[in-house]
């Protein structure tokens, strides 16, 4: 029990945060009533209208409602910034049901038990189908600690065997590699990092990252120095030619369009790093993209666009084609 009755603008604050917001205010009385009941305190009105000039005066945006009462009106976060961050947290599966579902509530917490109230949703947060590995918050500050100590890290990487069941990858083969970045990409957090035996950057799942230590024994690699890295000004740049974080050859590919939805689309997925222009009545566009990404963004959208250079990609995807219809003669 909290005995010291100098904590009251402490406790005032508390009781707004919780029993407040622009729907609901609370008489000195009623603030008075919920101390007591919550903390055992008895404090007078005199000491809770000081504690209000108080929080007021320290820029608490504390409103006195036309009929009277108390409202906590601003919040660490609004309530459209609190539902868009538990949305963005239901959507991605880089992190387990359980953790979406604590994460959800330490960010509702924020609002009063009525807004927190239309979160019903947040119990099927674990119905989603989402990562197993209860460890990628603690992998991606383990790489955090590896990049501010300049060190490269080890760990161990995810499968599955026949069974569907969760194995080590080559036995429990361990991993080196200098950390370059963490991207999070579509709902999935990436890790980038340069290995030894590559000239070229390896990418890895964060979430399917296991017993990952900092490696002390070697100094990291300045991204920079790094040959995929090079022609490029920042993260963000590399990252709108790899859509599908693919290492390698990035292209420049001409594209029909077939339809006016076709648009979207490539919109959707390369963003500004587009030209779309009009060739003999066609709608064309063309894109800058990892090789590899590109043609696995181009076989899901086979509907809609027709590749038309380069001619190498093109055979590709011919041949990709072909070899699907002799799977399902």
């Amino acid at each position: 029990m909290i005995e010291n009755k100098k904590t009251s603008i402490l406790l005032v604050l508390k009781i707004l945060e919780e029993y407040s917001d622009k729907d609901h205010y609370l008489t000195q009385q009623e603030i008075i009533d919920k101390i007591y009941e919550r903390y055992g305190i008895s404090l007078e009105r005199k000491s809770i209208a000081n504690s209000l000039s108080l929080l007021q005066d320290l820029d608490y945006d504390i409103d006195k409602g036309e009929k009277g009462g108390f409202a906590l009106i601003s919040r660490l976060f609004d309530f459209s910034e609190v539902t868009f961050l538990v949305d963005a947290l239901f959507s991605s599966k880089s992190i387990s049901g359980k953790r979406a579902k604590a994460l959800a509530n330490s960010i509702s917490s924020t609002l009063s038990k009525y807004q927190r109230k239309r979160y019903t949703y947040l119990n099927k947060s674990t119905d989603v189908n989402r990562t197993i590995n209860e460890e990628v918050f603690w992998n991606i500050e383990i790489i955090d600690e590896a990049i501010a100590k300049n060190k490269w890290v080890e760990f161990q990487y995810m499968d599955y065997d026949q069974n569907g069941e969760e194995c080590l990858r080559f036995n429990g083969y361990l991993y080196h590699a200098s950390p370059c970045y963490l991207v999070n990409n579509f709902g999935k957090y990436y890790f980038l990092g340069k290995r030894s035996n590559y000239d070229t950057i390896s990418v890895y799942r964060v979430d399917y990252m296991k017993n990952i230590k900092v490696f002390d024994s070697r100094e990291r690699i300045d991204p920079m120095t790094i040959v995929d890295f090079k022609n490029y000004n920042s993260i963000t740049e590399y990252i709108n030619d790899h859509i599908y974080m693919f290492g390698g050859e990035v292209i420049s590919a001409i594209l029909e369009l077939k339809n006016p939805h076709a648009i979207q689309y490539v919109k959707d997925w390369f963003g500004n790093n587009i030209n779309i222009y009009t060739k003999d009545g066609k709608l064309m566009a063309r894109v800058k993209c990892n090789k590899r990404a590109f043609f696995y963004w181009a076989m899901q959208y086979s509907e809609h666009i027709h590749v038309v250079s380069p001619e190498d990609v093109v055979q590709e995807i011919k041949a990709a084609g072909e070899k699907i219809v002799e799977e399902y003669k």
